[in-house]
């Protein structure tokens, strides 16, 4: 270690992102927001850019994205940049489009689902490694989301914090073992609205709004705030914020090595369902390895965006 240096993790399709935050196997991501702030279509980016760019492979438990089905439709959409399900304004991904969507999503994710049955973090690693063994894969990344989601101490009668922080130990070890990187989104409580201008809004969360406690910022390694900041906000010099704006805190770096504490904006496509990264007063560019040729998203769907 001391000859070789501490690595960073992998690059997660931003470089302003990527100068706070890496994804480090063997470790794991939390990812906290309120409701309606874009958590899981973070995460789906997050999983997506090392899919593309690293070649990574997921297992991906997802349930209020809804059933397989509708999770490996969204992780077409995402892949494509552009909605996979037809629809009447033809807005939608061509058959050879989709074909390429579902041949690499088939090629990186897996969706483990437990129908009716109670779920927990230890089913959920238990299913990885039995899908390890059955289909000969490596799995490279874990996505859970959300963990309200998942069955925990607390139905058994263990305090929130203590089932909580029994679970993040579990992901801990289960991470570190398998050399997985985990990112797993949580809810908050509900946050009292601010106004301005008689305009109410959700102010950015912080660790005392995850629900479940302050054990989260003690044994969480990187934590990640979402927050869809309102347009009719100003930003800290004075700029009111893009109707699509979004910022992304690093709350915590943990290791050193992986990232550390700062923020930085990214912009959100409804279009593409995905996330862009853009100089003030400029088009953006899409998540783009630069060993890799893709193409930049048009002018005019940018400006489609603009105006929703």
């Amino acid at each position: 270690l001391r000859r070789d240096g501490s690595k960073r993790g992998a690059w997660v399709g931003f470089d302003s992102l990527y100068e706070y935050y890496s994804c480090k196997k063997g470790s794991y991501t939390i990812i906290f927001a309120g409701a309606h702030q874009g958590k899981s279509q973070f995460s789906f980016e997050i999983a997506m850019n090392l899919a593309e760019y690293s070649g990574w492979k997921f297992a991906i438990a997802s349930p209020e994205t809804g059933s397989p089905k509708d999770v490996y439709a969204e992780l077409c959409w995402v892949y494509g940049r552009k909605p996979f399900l037809e629809n009447q304004s033809g807005l939608h991904q061509s058959k050879e489009e989709a074909r390429k969507a579902i041949a690499f999503v088939k090629e990186h994710f897996y969706v483990l689902d437990s129908g009716l049955d109670d779920f927990s973090v230890k089913d959920f690693y238990r299913e990885v490694r039995n899908l390890e063994e059955e289909e000969g894969v490596k799995i490279n990344g874990c996505l859970i989301d959300p963990y309200t989601e998942f069955k925990s101490g607390v139905s058994e009668g263990v305090r929130d914090d203590i089932a909580i922080g029994d679970d993040l130990t579990e992901i801990r070890k289960q991470s570190s073992r398998g050399d997985y990187h985990t990112i797993l989104t949580v809810h908050t409580k509900s946050q009292a609205s601010k106004y301005e201008g008689g305009k109410p809004y959700i102010p950015e969360a912080d660790f005392g709004d995850i629900a479940g406690g302050m054990m989260w910022s003690r044994k969480g390694f990187m934590i990640i705030n979402i927050w869809r900041c309102p347009d009719f906000l100003q930003d800290s010099e004075g700029r009111l914020y893009d109707k699509n704006q979004v910022k992304v805190s690093i709350r915590k770096g943990k290791p050193k090595a992986a990232g550390r504490v700062g923020s930085c904006y990214l912009w959100y496509d409804p279009i593409a369902n995905r996330y862009y990264e853009r100089k003030k007063n400029e088009f953006g560019d899409y998540a783009n390895d630069k060993r890799y040729s893709y193409p930049n998203p048009k002018e005019e769907s940018l400006q489609k965006v603009l105006e929703i």
